[in-house]
């Protein structure tokens, strides 16, 4: 057994709307005083934790908060709890209260709502309407979690579903991210930037110019700020769709995908130039969608010279700035785009690792050869 996730986009009445606003204000309240208890009892020396926070609320918690359901502030006091451990950890920096409008959010249980056909009930806010149906069927729901993004609401359904087998191919196949081009796979997909993302980033720097202009705290500044955030969702929705076409078409072709194991992170905090397109490229998105796809994935050690081989006699150049878009060898003469040739690289180390380990592959893939 496996979980998945399906986000669904709802379409509530302004009613519910309203409703689903006093939701998210509560828990995001509730975590807030949870923060401030936590401290409180902390610095006195007494036991806290989510369970403790959890009867305190029930004591002490306003009237206004008992209009929608006690779910949702329960489980920003179990979120506090983690955060707090993972500070403990040394793996995050301390808890900070939530703000307004930033991640608005809560979270359900399958006891407090339950889905039917293309509907869903909430506890004390009712059934509504959502734009598709739950694509797993006969799948047992855990829980459910509705976010507000851009004034636009949606609930994310996690399943639990029998694990999936996209395809009964054994082939292998490479794929390697840049800047230039978001993808390039060895069997020559590639996924490049969609074109109506440069007029869309000129449109959310002509509103934010606007909203620089409108007075602070204004109700014309946040109409603004609204469509600057509508827009950068629909920044995001576009990418989200491309990058999904082309993972999901190498996940149907190919059973086993070779990725490099590049550190995402420290490429951002690099040159300005090479850290604005590393942002824009969505690299560790295109990973992290083939990892959990494909049946199978390996992962090639972030230092194997990948662009700087030449997939077809194998010498490797001593230096390859980021200008050259296309390798030429100057021992064989082989001539191929840059980003092709890393993937071609990719491919053949994957398939190296696998018959070390023993595992028989079969290569359905394009050859070297046969890219020429």
């Amino acid at each position: 057994m496996i979980q998945r996730a399906h986000k669904i986009r709802l379409k509530p009445t302004k009613a519910q709307e309203q409703l689903l606003r006093k939701t998210v204000g509560v828990t995001r309240y509730a975590y807030n005083w949870g923060l401030d208890k936590w401290k409180e009892l902390y610095s006195r020396g007494e036991k806290t934790g989510a369970y403790v926070l959890s009867e305190l609320w029930t004591r002490e918690r306003p009237d206004w908060s008992k209009e929608v359901s006690t779910c949702p502030p329960r489980h920003a006091f179990m979120n506090l709890q983690g955060a707090y451990k993972a500070f403990f950890r040394h793996q995050n920096e301390e808890p900070v209260r939530h703000k307004k409008y930033k991640h608005d959010s809560f979270y359900m249980t399958n006891d407090k709502a339950h889905v039917d056909g293309k509907r869903i009930y909430l506890q004390r806010i009712g059934w509504i309407r959502m734009r598709e149906a739950l694509r797993y069927e006969d799948a047992r729901i855990l829980s459910y979690v509705i976010s507000c993004v851009a004034g636009e609401w949606y609930v994310s359904i996690q399943c639990e579903i029998l694990e999936e087998v996209r395809t009964d191919s054994t082939s292998v196949v490479g794929v390697d991210v840049g800047i230039k081009h978001w993808a390039v796979s060895s069997d020559g997909l590639t996924l490049d930037e969609p074109k109506r993302l440069k007029h869309l980033r000129r449109e959310v720097k002509r509103k934010q110019r606007l909203a620089d202009r409108k007075k602070k705290g204004s109700q014309n500044r946040k109409k603004t700020q609204l469509k600057v955030s509508k827009l950068y969702h629909r920044i995001d929705n576009i990418k989200k769709d491309a990058i999904h076409k082309f993972t999901s078409t190498i996940a149907k072709n190919h059973g086993i995908v070779v990725i490099e194991d590049l550190c995402i992170e420290g490429m951002r905090k690099g040159v300005k130039s090479i850290r604005k397109g590393v942002q824009d490229s969505c690299m560790g998105e295109v990973h992290r969608q083939l990892m959990y796809k494909c049946n199978n994935f390996v992962k090639v050690d972030r230092y194997f010279p990948s662009s700087k081989t030449c997939s077809h006699c194998g010498s490797v150049l001593a230096e390859l700035s980021l200008n050259d878009r296309t390798y030429h060898c100057p021992s064989c003469g082989h001539t191929i785009d840059r980003d092709l040739n890393a993937a071609l690289n990719l491919l053949n180390e994957g398939l190296r690792k696998l018959s070390t380990v023993g595992h028989t592959v079969k290569d359905c893939g394009a050859s070297p050869k046969d890219l020429e």
